[in-house]
């Protein structure tokens, strides 16, 4: 049987707390987990007990989420979010960009954000949302290539393709390398009137949408990117179901999506184990 190296997003499980959801997560079959830094802050857990609920499951942590206005320079949060990779363990940062700047103005904020992460041993992967302000695969390949780190990249997000009107197209000229990560989902037929509000609200699990998810996924497989991959499903519907549910839900929707599209989701576990 082959092993699928799916990680659970920190958003797909967001109401269970962080017991609840690396049980959960493990159960279901996810190889690791997602956090936002505010999981982390929160868990009311010190850092060894972190560990060793994570050893327990067999799970890793692939990313970590924050919110912060990184193009103003370092803030106190970096502090959180490092000191969990120098303990505990991540593979990369996702990192949006809702304050309105330039995009020439974010390339020096972003290459030192890079050169901050990589004196932990971490990726960045800057993420657009067509509602942020840096709303398309172009504006942040525009950044991420001009900033020029090695451990800078893209993190791909398929709500955010499909609702910014992305096109496999548009893949071109954009090493496969660049692609940090890919996170699975699916859209609704039509986008609602308020896309923040259905991006956080009525996400649908990956291949169950009017997302072309298959399709897509070729076309990154043709292009050479092999990132981890997780599933990423912001929903009212799976926060109602018990954590133990929705993260089986998740995993077998995101599994079943990437045979269908004969896409293999490589293993981070191992680079992980190594580093801590």
């Amino acid at each position: 049987m082959t092993t699928v190296f799916l990680n659970c997003s920190a958003n797909t499980l967001r109401t269970a707390d962080l017991p609840t959801r690396v049980a959960a997560a493990a159960r279901a079959g996810f190889a690791g987990i997602g956090l936002r830094v505010s999981d982390y802050l929160h868990a009311n857990m010190p850092d060894g007990q972190i560990r060793d609920l994570l050893d327990q499951h067999g799970l890793r942590v692939l990313e970590m989420e924050h919110n912060w206005d990184w193009g103003k320079g370092e803030d106190p949060v970096e502090e959180a979010m490092f000191s969990f990779a120098d303990r505990i363990g991540i593979r990369h940062l996702n990192v949006p960009m809702f304050a309105e700047h330039p995009l020439p103005e974010l390339v020096e904020p972003f290459g030192a954000l890079c050169d901050r992460a990589a004196e932990h041993g971490v990726l960045v992967g800057f993420e657009f949302l067509p509602y942020s302000h840096v709303r398309t695969l172009d504006e942040a390949w525009r950044v991420v290539s001009a900033a020029n780190r090695p451990n800078g990249g893209i993190t791909l997000d398929l709500w955010h393709w499909f609702r910014s009107g992305a096109r496999t197209q548009d893949l071109a000229g954009i090493p496969p390398s660049a692609i940090t990560t890919l996170q699975l989902c699916d859209v609704l037929p039509q986008p609602g009137p308020d896309l923040t509000d259905e991006a956080r609200h009525r996400r649908l699990l990956p291949g169950q949408g009017a997302g072309d998810t298959l399709g897509v996924l070729r076309a990154l497989r043709e292009h050479g990117v092999n990132a981890p991959v997780s599933v990423e499903v912001f929903s009212d519907d799976l926060d109602a179901r018990p954590a133990a549910e929705a993260a089986r839900l998740a995993f077998d929707a995101g599994a079943l999506t990437l045979g269908r599209a004969g896409v293999t989701a490589p293993s981070w576990t191992t680079t992980l184990e190594e580093g801590r």
